[in-house]
């Protein structure tokens, strides 16, 4: 049985839907993070949450699930076929590591988040989910890169032994590159 190829790169709807889920993450996430530590109200007793504030943190919720189906997208046939193919494999575990980074914090923050933690545990979330976009700019321009560029081949090498008519052993080691194309046999298809 013939296996198709996988393609490693993703149409343009696609695309344009994953890109579109990551935005509405990081920008809902930006913006609880702005409204949470810059745009504060007076309350009767003090600052007080910005009244959007549980808006932009429910539009991230929101947002999470989309991602998640997004990521789900990516795994089957753009990370498997990359994979199999040996293209930009650090930077795409360095993507799922991330992802998977900032689901686990998440899913802290939302559960386990207490007075005990409050310095720390937002900070591990954050920061990383301010910092996805650069990751995200370095793995798809490292994925764009054409191979020769990333990986530098070594010269072809090519060595012919034998034994010659006087019964001496010879070695002749030729570099293909460096001889002109018409010293290169063409291959003989048995066709006169």
């Amino acid at each position: 049985m013939h296996k198709i190829p996988l393609p490693i790169r993703f149409g343009h709807r696609h695309r344009r839907a994953l890109y579109g889920v990551f935005l509405g993450l990081w920008l809902s996430g930006a913006l609880w993070l702005l409204f949470h530590y810059f745009f504060q109200v007076q309350g009767d007793f003090g600052p007080a949450p910005h009244p959007s504030e549980k808006w932009w943190l429910r539009l991230h919720g929101l947002f999470v699930f989309a991602g998640l189906v997004a990521v789900g997208s990516v795994l089957p046939v753009h990370a498997r076929s990359a994979w199999q193919k040996n293209k930009n494999r650090a930077t795409g575990v360095m993507m799922k590591t991330w992802t998977l980074w900032l689901a686990a914090t998440g899913y802290a923050l939302y559960y386990f988040s207490s007075e005990a933690n409050e310095a720390w545990l937002p900070l591990l979330h954050w920061v990383a989910g301010l910092a996805l976009p650069l990751m995200l700019v370095f793995h798809i321009r490292r994925g764009r890169k054409r191979p020769h560029l990333i990986h530098k081949p070594h010269p072809i090498h090519h060595s012919i032994s034998g034994t010659s008519e006087k019964g001496s052993q010879t070695d002749c080691s030729v570099h293909l590159q460096s001889l002109p194309r018409t010293a290169i046999p063409a291959p003989d298809t048995g066709k006169p």
